[in-house]
């Protein structure tokens, strides 16, 4: 008997080992969650709707292998804002992430993102996951408003547009707003030669640093200045390089990892590496996107690599829409959309938009999302209960996962502090503003109705034919409007710097 009773219980100790190794008794392990973000992409730049001349293998499989969304907005018109937005899963107006006179940040900023908003990477930080930001960050320069203090355990990166920290005839990125009653003047001294610059753009022109910062285990922070100007050519490698690294390590951990790569590129001024230069048949900013592409396939390459493709769910979209005035040459298309960048209309807030990951159903979705519901979205998808902070951000997970009609179903189009526009199903009014007593709000003088299901352009206003339609979508946005609890906007708290 007693030799019987220690076969059975050999047995059984065999049958929990074996099963063990087969993972049975073990809880499923947490997914990845990557945002690769692409600065001043135009709508019609990648995917369904770009250039057949352009070569871009990786996004482009990416949309065959997830899922594209045709109605998903950024929630702002420019940079700073909508990045907030993203980060927070709140709009601007309820974050401060904003100004009325400056609508994105600018270096020497007295103030940036807040330490009492809660970020995307603060949750995942909480529950475990390893978290890293290489990019532009663009919510404050100062040391206690940079990424490593809102979540993030590394960073390398520049901490505002490309664009920015020039000087030019005592004039500098800082000064011509220290008096906003006179940076009208300072632009026009500075403007002929800032948009030469443009044209053709050396890496001197611009002394923008790049910045490596790590979340010490102690509490404490390194920042380290690498190079200042940084080298704008090889930016896109070296974002990549640093992405790559960072899949490898998180990989060989076992930990589950939030990847945030907010892309110096495409905002002007463009600049590609040797190896891109006149690689593609459309130009300086054709050059930009297949190198963009590559950088895509690099981060897909590795996850395949480390195994870790079947576990991570990824987010390809942008900030805003395409900057016009520069192209073709340096700024992209949005295709059959009116306007780009700074605008309310179409161009300037529909974004591309891409889903990828396990049990993401292929496909295009016609449905509405906006940036904002990223957040509860990877929540949801991981598993993790919704941020209760995160306000206007909705569960796009159904639709996913399971092809149900998206949830969201209103966006508002706000230019800063006024709601300029509100889409309502497919119907999309656009109205004049007048500043009330806190806060612009919309006038009882509406001025277009489009229908985006017949006119994507916005060309046709229907607003004197379908009076009971702008009086339903009118009330709608009066009432969203009247319902947020606006914070003050901090962007036009400009630091003063004397003036050389």
């Amino acid at each position: 008997m007693l030799k019987g009773s220690y076969f059975v219980t050999l047995l059984y100790a065999l049958a929990l080992i074996v099963l063990g190794s087969h993972g049975l008794a073990q809880p499923p392990k947490s997914p990845n969650f990557v945002i690769m973000y692409i600065d001043d992409l135009g709508y019609a730049d990648l995917g369904i709707y770009a250039d057949k001349r352009l070569n871009t293998p990786a996004v482009d499989q990416l949309v065959k292998a997830g899922q594209s969304w045709t109605n998903f907005y950024a929630s702002a018109p420019t940079c700073s804002q909508s990045r907030g937005a993203l980060l927070t899963g709140s709009l601007p107006v309820r974050t401060g992430l904003y100004g009325d006179h400056l609508n994105v940040m600018w270096p020497g900023a007295v103030r940036g993102i807040e330490p009492s908003l809660t970020t995307m990477a603060e949750v995942f930080k909480r529950h475990g996951y390893l978290t890293a930001l290489f990019g532009k960050w663009h919510l404050g320069d100062a040391p206690d408003l940079l990424p490593t203090r809102h979540g993030f355990d590394e960073w390398l990166g520049i901490p505002y547009s490309n664009d920015m920290d020039w000087s030019i005839g005592g004039i500098t990125s800082t000064t011509v707003f220290n008096d906003l009653a006179t940076s009208r003047d300072k632009w026009k001294k500075v403007g002929k030669i800032y948009q030469q610059q443009m044209k053709n753009p050396k890496v001197s022109d611009w002394n923008v640093p790049l910045i490596h910062s790590r979340a010490r285990p102690d509490g404490s922070y390194s920042d380290d200045i690498l190079e200042r100007p940084f080298d704008q050519t090889i930016i896109t490698q070296r974002l990549t390089q640093e992405s790559v690294k960072f899949i490898q390590e998180a990989g060989q951990s076992g930990q589950a990892f939030f990847l945030f790569i907010p892309h110096v590129m495409a905002h002007v001024p463009t600049f590609r590496s040797k190896s891109f230069v006149g690689k593609s048949e459309m130009g300086r900013y054709g050059d930009v996107l297949e190198e963009l592409d590559w950088s895509v396939g690099k981060i897909l390459e590795t996850l395949r690599k480390e195994g870790l493709e079947d576990n991570t769910y990824i987010v390809f979209t942008s900030d805003n829409g395409p900057w016009l005035p520069y192209a073709p040459e340096q700024a992209g298309s949005a295709g059959p959309l009116r306007g780009g960048k700074g605008s309310t209309f179409e161009g300037g807030m529909r974004v591309m938009t891409i889903f990828a990951g396990p049990g993401i159903q292929s496909g295009v979705v016609s449905g509405m999302g906006m940036d904002t519901d990223i957040f509860n979205t990877f929540l949801a998808l991981a598993d993790l209960p919704a941020a209760p902070t995160a306000i206007d951000s909705v569960d796009l997970s159904s639709t996913l996962k399971n092809g149900v009609p998206s949830p969201r179903k209103f966006v508002p189009f706000f230019n800063n502090s006024r709601l300029s526009a509100l889409r309502l199903g497919s119907l999309k009014l656009h109205f004049n503003s007048v500043k009330g007593a806190t806060h612009r709000v919309p006038s009882i003088s509406p001025q277009s109705l489009y229908d985006l299901g017949s006119d994507v352009g916005e060309h046709y206003d229907l607003s004197q034919s379908n009076r009971a339609d702008v009086q339903k979508l009118f009330d709608y946005a009066t009432a969203f409007d009247a319902s947020i609890h606006r914070v003050p906007g901090i962007f036009d708290q400009q630091k003063k710097i004397d003036e050389e």
